[in-house]
């Protein structure tokens, strides 16, 4: 039996899903910016002290507000992953009852230096975001 793609090329839908996967965590990143970087300096912290950091390490860590969606996720481990940062190791099975025991990916560190000047970078930017979100509050 065949289906509408089995007349398209593997590398077009491969391409094509990607392309669509981008986009989608491109606006993740503009539309949450400042949670996705605590999420990501709370992704590091854990990676370097425990070894390891999976989805359900980081949203443990960092409540994601109501109303905001927890794809928001994505864009952390995709970044340090893209950047050379963390490396996928293996897939476990959420503990979060929520995500049905679904597999998830485990990430460790893969560039010491680069995740701590990474690190240090972001907890830079969150105390000035901090620091100007409490002096308009005033």
């Amino acid at each position: 039996m065949t289906s509408l793609f089995d007349a398209l090329p593997t590398d077009n839908r491969t391409s094509e899903g990607e392309a669509r996967r981008d986009a989608a965590l491109g606006l993740l990143r503009v539309r949450h910016e400042s949670l996705i970087r605590k999420l990501t300096a709370s992704a590091l912290r854990i990676a370097l002290t425990a070894g390891e950091v999976c989805s359900d390490d980081l949203r443990e860590a960092v409540p994601i507000p109501i109303g905001i969606s927890p794809k928001c996720v994505g864009p952390v481990f995709a970044d340090l992953a893209t950047t050379g940062i963390l490396q996928h190791v293996e897939y476990r099975k959420s503990r979060r009852p929520a995500a049905h025991a679904r597999p998830i990916s485990v990430w460790r560190i893969s560039n010491l230096d680069t995740a701590l000047a990474r690190l240090a970078e972001l907890e830079t930017l969150i105390a000035a975001t901090d620091a100007a979100g409490s002096s308009t509050a005033d």
